[in-house]
């Protein structure tokens, strides 16, 4: 059974791809905000870092 958000699926339709992918391409550089402000800007969907930071909280924490 497939566990995602309604948002979570809206994200990866906007982005027309894998939202996990995104995220770990930008986590070990980014803050969870600044992910979030981009992945909003680019789709045109208001995400909240505390969303993402949820759904990947098992993400590398970025580099200091």
């Amino acid at each position: 059974m497939d566990q995602r958000s309604n948002l979570y699926k809206l994200i990866e339709k906007q982005l027309g791809s894998s939202l996990a992918g995104y995220v770990s391409e930008r986590r070990p550089a980014q803050s969870w905000r600044a992910i979030a402000g981009d992945l909003s800007e680019r789709i045109g969907v208001e995400v909240s870092y505390e969303s993402l930071r949820l759904w990947f909280a098992d993400a590398e924490e970025p580099a200091a």
